[in-house]
């Protein structure tokens, strides 16, 4: 019973979290206290949401492969949040006084190019390992 209750919550969780998110992005009505005739889009989601994982879970794909998948693309993905967070960083217009000073931009150039560069080997090195198997 406690898994099944477990299951069913995480299941509730990230079917309400997608609805949520691509509600707010398009600014539709949303939340779970309104009716279905008045968000049906956000339930639209949040229900599509769940028959994609069901199909997924029915599909046989092993889950620690796509986990493995998922979290490589994540670190990938890295250099793309943070080279923004130096632009904005490096702009006293923004920042006033706070703004990166040269030590700073220089240890921020390094860690990005380090990032980059462990991002751009992720992909191959996924592949030719076939994601460690």
């Amino acid at each position: 019973m406690s898994f099944f209750a477990a299951t069913f919550a995480a299941a509730a969780e990230c079917a309400l979290s997608s609805g949520y998110s691509v509600a707010q992005y398009m600014g539709w009505s949303w939340g779970k206290r309104h009716p279905p005739g008045a968000a049906a889009r956000f339930h639209l989601v949040c229900l599509a949401s769940v028959i994609a994982a069901t199909a997924f879970t029915l599909a046989t794909i092993d889950p620690v492969t796509i986990t493995i998948f998922a979290v490589v693309l994540g670190a990938a993905a890295v250099p793309l949040t943070y080279f923004p967070i130096l632009i904005v960083a490096n702009d006293a217009r923004l920042m006033g006084e706070r703004v990166n000073r040269p030590w700073a931009n220089a240890a921020g150039s390094f860690f990005l190019t380090v990032m980059a560069v462990v991002s751009l080997a992720s992909l191959p090195l996924l592949l030719l390992t076939k994601a460690g198997q």
